[in-house]
């Protein structure tokens, strides 16, 4: 189907320009400073066009190719961030981390526990004491 309607296109536009071409047989000298030429118009017509389709043809080459350029560097510009996202991190700081927090739970477990002993020690020196009383209530607030 596709084909079928460029073949049709194609015949349309082939009649058109046939039709222009006996519509504008006449000549037309054109004066290029150094010398002339005498022409039929359509042919001038369609050289210029032609001319014309070739210097946007330049122009749009150059930008495609310089889009492709930047497409292919960005390409590898990802592919760049990609593999360093992908690498492992440094699992040695990720362990070092991990035994700077173990060792902190352990300081506070020992911490907690000298605060037992001394309010122990303090209740057993002097059993009726308020102070005593007040540090009991904080250590069972910190549990």
């Amino acid at each position: 189907m596709k084909n079928t309607t460029k073949l049709f296109l194609v015949l349309i536009l082939s009649f058109i320009v046939v039709l222009f071409s006996v519509i504008n047989a006449q000549q037309i000298e054109v004066n290029f400073m150094i010398t002339k030429i005498s022409l039929p118009l359509v042919v001038i017509i369609i050289g210029a066009v032609f001319i014309g389709a070739l210097i946007v043809s330049i122009v749009m080459w150059s930008n495609v190719w310089q889009k492709n350029k930047e497409i292919k560097h960005l390409k590898q510009e990802t592919h760049a961030l990609k593999t360093t996202k992908e690498t492992p991190f440094d699992f040695e700081e990720d362990e070092e981390v991990l035994n700077l927090k173990q060792e902190l739970k352990n300081r506070e477990l020992e911490i907690s526990d000298l605060k037992h002993q001394l309010v122990n020690q303090m209740m057993s020196e002097k059993k009726d004491s308020p102070e005593i009383s007040e540090w009991q209530n904080k250590l069972n607030d910190e549990l």
